[in-house]
């Protein structure tokens, strides 16, 4: 089977290659619907920008939560979306679509997000584990028999897997990402100073004071934000100070450091002597939290870097999948075909 697109479809982010072009599209993962209408009335930039703007009637929803499908019709929608801005699937009568999905899905998330894309239009579907995409996309050569270890931070889950000649030597998962610190600002900032911000904002907040390191961080910083006085019930101004966003950071990125230790601990002897020297690489859009590498290598003794634009790396790593698909047949998890009578 021709794979013609290639989709990265994570929490917040849905990205797509095509097999002629390479990749092509990156959007937010969200889509906005109407009560009552099956069809969304926008998806992608627009949507976001509806979050906590909706008025009665409409909701923004997103077809992953915390890494895996909560919702097959969202996720065909998205698909038929993001296929409709495709020249390959509107060339070909018959197309194939590779997908990434998190390794920790089960069976039940595995099979709707393949019915979602055969409900779309694909001819074929197929997934693909995203962390070995993500491996790939950031340069490491799965199929060698020295270790790779790839910590793959994103905004809905955070995995971290050791890989040698082309399969999976250890792997370990939480299941949340960084979103987790967007939820404790938020719930940091109602019960403990009195404000109500949306998600948007707190995921500002995050991006501008929270850090990996939070001994290193300096403590007088502030960042003005906007918000509701649950007190007064208006809208108004206020200062958020560092203390708090780093003490939500802590808890996740703690969870983070220990997750991966103990992934290199349950590794056989030789391969975790091969990190001595090859290090753990971080991928996805977590990964450019500050210090967040210098975290893991202090964590782990060995040295660490952030790939190059780390977001992307799963998408760019999927076209090269796409190109060669018999060399990583390994990393292939389901398959579904449409039905023809």
């Amino acid at each position: 089977m021709r794979w013609d697109i290639g989709i990265d479809l994570g929490t917040q982010t849905a990205r797509m290659a095509e097999l002629k072009h390479g990749p092509v599209l990156s959007a937010p993962a969200a889509l906005a619907f109407r009560e009552g209408n099956p069809a969304p009335i926008c998806a992608g930039d627009i949507a976001r920008r509806l979050i906590g703007r909706t008025c009665e009637g409409v909701s923004v929803v997103h077809p992953l939560r915390d890494g895996v499908l909560e919702n097959n019709l969202y996720a065909a929608r998205m698909f038929q979306w993001m296929f409709k801005r495709s020249e390959g699937v509107n060339t070909r009568r018959r197309f194939g679509a590779m997908i990434t999905c998190t390794p920790f899905a089960r069976p039940v998330q595995k099979e709707a997000m393949l019915t979602a894309a055969i409900d779309a239009g694909a001819a074929e579907a197929l997934l693909v584990r995203s962390d070995a995409a993500a491996a790939v996309g950031a340069g490491l050569d799965l199929n060698s028999p020295e270790a790779k270890l790839l910590v793959d931070v994103g905004a809905g889950k955070i995995t971290a897997t050791l890989f040698t000649f082309g399969r999976v030597a250890a792997f370990g998962y939480l299941p949340y990402g960084l979103n987790r610190i967007d939820e404790r600002v938020r719930r940091i900032l109602r019960s403990d100073f009195g404000y109500r911000v949306g998600v948007l904002a707190s995921e500002e907040i995050k991006n501008t004071l929270g850090t990996a390191m939070p001994d290193k961080a300096p403590k007088d910083v502030i960042m003005h934000a906007t918000g509701i006085n649950l007190a007064k019930r208006m809208p108004v101004n206020f200062d958020v100070e560092t203390k708090p966003v780093l003490d939500a950071c802590e808890d996740v990125v703690g969870e983070l450091a220990r997750l991966v230790n103990t992934v290199v601990d349950s590794a056989p002897e030789e391969l975790s002597a091969d990190l001595t020297d090859a290090g753990a690489v971080l991928t996805g859009g977590g990964a450019v939290m500050t210090e967040l590498d210098r975290r893991i290598g202090q964590a782990l003794g060995i040295p660490c870097r952030v790939a190059d634009a780390p977001e992307g790396c799963a998408i760019r790593g999927l076209y090269r999948i796409m190109e060669n698909p018999e060399a990583y047949g390994a990393m292939f998890m389901e398959r579904q075909s449409r039905q023809v009578w």
